[in-house]
């Protein structure tokens, strides 16, 4: 019985340690939403121009938007092409297909103003500037 009682108290320990921490993942610095600010992106198809996004808009090529697997839709991020240091701003409002591995899928404009469009997919590092409402 006294064997179990440490453990039991790690236990005890650990369940009150990530209750406290239940509430405040919204209310943490941005870089708290997410592990991985750099990785791969890519760019829509032109075939997905004028379809609905997960959100609810339609996708517009010439727009600065991006999916994002799990940002709220809203959340207006800086992203760099870490290949060339080029810079843009872009607004989340789709969600991507589950298999899809890639940090980023990108507007056509937004990819052309960090220059890939040729690539078709570059290294890129994502800031949050500011949380969107979902």
């Amino acid at each position: 019985m006294r064997r179990l009682r440490p453990i039991a108290n790690a236990l005890l320990s650990i369940c009150l340690a990530s209750a406290c921490t239940l509430g405040h993942a919204k209310t943490a610095g941005p870089k708290s939403l997410t592990s991985a600010n750099k990785g791969i992106a890519s760019y829509y198809s032109d075939r997905f121009h004028g379809r609905l996004t997960a959100s609810g808009e339609r996708y517009n090529k010439n727009g600065f938007t991006a999916m994002h697997r799990s940002l709220p839709f809203g959340t207006r991020l800086r992203v760099t092409n870490l290949s060339n240091n080029r810079t843009v701003e872009v607004r989340v409002n789709d969600r991507g297909h589950p298999e899809n591995r890639r940090l980023l899928d990108l507007s056509r404009r937004a990819a052309r103003e960090l220059g890939f469009i040729r690539e078709g997919l570059a290294p890129v590092k994502i800031e949050v500037m500011q949380l969107g409402d979902g």
